[in-house]
């Protein structure tokens, strides 16, 4: 059985206090806040009668719900996927793209957020930014508040239902012209024998004769080259795998077989065997430094258009050039590594056949 202790201090009374054992067997004492002894009395019966139940007498408060912001910070911290190849570069693209919602909504309790608030963000950041950076901040968002569901935060996810802004597809490729020009821009800067201006030459040639993304090409091994055989294998994407987890196996064009074969007497060796190493001669490694390769520069002095992603704009030029020369789009797929054939859908209008008699096909 409990107690009631009333309690004073300095000839001033404080409270009543219950004294109880809990469901641990502790002895605990707790203010029961209660004006009189009565009342204490009742309290103190509730708490026996939850201890009688085998539950806590005084469970403990729930954690406050975090702010928006706060939940940020927490699933930039924690949130982990194992198909996430590079956590920490996964994280800083999150940070970015959260950060556009947080003067929105960053004050709001987590739990308080509702699809018209959503909506709302979404209409204001529509207003002043590319419809695919709203999308990835809403799309960043829900997996922010699908995480949050999971870790019993907050009890639903508020993007469910939120219409996301139509996907806008950035294809931007060089002319021929440009290809030329831009191929001998490099080659003349290789010409003067400046390692990096060669090693950029080449790591160019490759870009636009197979389509690999840059961290494709960084994480590129020799082991991964057979000149003799023609035979490329896309094994890495900077140190990690490539996208959809799986290499893919190309033939090698053979306007890069001499390319590569003298690059390959003066390539630096590495421990890795890397065919375009950057970073320190102490420390080279897969795509450190690539800012050093400075393609925006070299466009603009070859005069080409200036490119929103340059290296991704190569890729693109190769497919275009591909499918306007007649290349097929389920051959495109493989070689591009696409998971889905909608990603290679975007370079149809390019075929030169592409609904050439289709306007015809009617006869009545």
């Amino acid at each position: 059985m409990g107690d009631i202790i009333r309690t004073v201090r300095n000839g001033k009374f404080l409270g009543f206090y219950v004294r109880f054992k809990d469901v641990d067997g502790r002895r605990k004492v707790r203010a029961s806040h209660q004006p009189t002894r009565e009342l204490a009395r009742r309290y103190l019966v509730e708490i026996e009668a939850r201890v009688a139940r085998g539950l806590l007498g005084l469970p403990e408060p729930p954690p406050p719900v975090p702010t928006v912001s706060e939940l940020c910070e927490r699933f930039l911290t924690e949130y982990s996927r194992p198909r996430i190849k590079d956590l920490a570069r996964y994280r800083r693209y999150a940070r970015t793209a959260l950060r556009r919602a947080l003067p929105r909504l960053g004050g709001f309790a987590a739990d308080q957020v509702t699809p018209a608030d959503l909506q709302r963000l979404r209409d204001e950041l529509s207003k002043r930014g590319a419809a695919n950076s709203v999308r990835l901040t809403l799309s960043f968002l829900s997996t922010l508040f699908t995480w949050a569901v999971r870790q019993r935060l907050v009890p639903a996810n508020p993007m469910r239902g939120v219409e996301l802004p139509a996907r806008r597809e950035l294809a931007e490729y060089l002319s021929r012209d440009e290809v030329r020009a831009l191929l001998a821009t490099a080659a003349e800067r290789a010409s003067r024998g400046a390692l990096l201006d060669r090693l950029r030459h080449v790591c160019l040639g490759v870009a636009l004769h197979t389509g690999l993304r840059r961290g494709e090409l960084l994480g590129l091994r020799w082991r991964d080259l057979d000149l003799e055989a023609r035979r490329l294998t896309v094994a890495r994407s900077y140190g990690g795998t490539p996208k959809g987890d799986k290499p893919r196996h190309l033939r090698l064009p053979q306007a890069l077989v001499p390319l590569l074969a003298a690059w390959a007497a003066a390539c630096p060796p590495t421990p890795e065997g890397l065919v375009f190493p950057l970073g320190s001669a102490q420390k080279p490694r897969a795509g450190a430094a690539h800012h050093k390769l400075d393609l925006a520069t070299l466009c603009a002095e070859a005069g080409c258009r200036a490119l929103v992603r340059p290296w991704h704009a190569l890729r693109h030029t190769f497919a275009s050039h591909y499918v306007m020369q007649g290349g097929s789009l389920l051959a495109l797929q493989k070689i591009l590594g696409h998971s889905d054939i909608k990603m290679t859908l975007i370079y149809a209008h390019l075929a030169p056949d592409f609904l050439d008699t289709e306007m015809d096909r009617l006869k009545f």
